[in-house]
């Protein structure tokens, strides 16, 4: 059985993905356990560290379904892993929607290259 989380934080760093923050959500929701939040610097990087994160875990057998939404022009992506999501932003993107105040209270790590 493999370890998405893993899969997903080494392709994230593997294209130099910044402030990668890992977000322990269980104590929210039902449907959702751990939520992966990370930058880039341009929507070229982003779209490369989304299409690895595809690549990657098809390498390691991953055979659930991948969901995406955003855009190639998109400057905020998210793969949803069904218990784990990901959201992809260009880095001044990311302070726009405030993901890291909405879930500051709850349990995170960060991940360092």
């Amino acid at each position: 059985m493999i370890d998405v989380l893993d899969v997903v934080l080494k392709a994230i760093s593997e294209r130099k993905g910044e402030n990668i923050v890992v977000y322990d959500v269980r104590t929210l929701t039902p449907y959702l356990d751990t939520m992966v939040v990370a930058s880039s610097s341009n929507l070229r990087q982003n779209n490369a560290i989304a299409a690895n994160i595809r690549d990657r875990l098809k390498e390691a057998g991953y055979e659930g379904e991948i969901r995406e939404e955003g855009t190639k022009e998109s400057k905020w992506l998210l793969i949803d892993l069904k218990d784990l999501v990901v959201h992809l932003f260009v880095n001044e993107e990311r302070s726009v929607y405030g993901l890291d105040r909405l879930y500051e209270d709850v349990p995170f790590k960060t991940y360092d290259l």
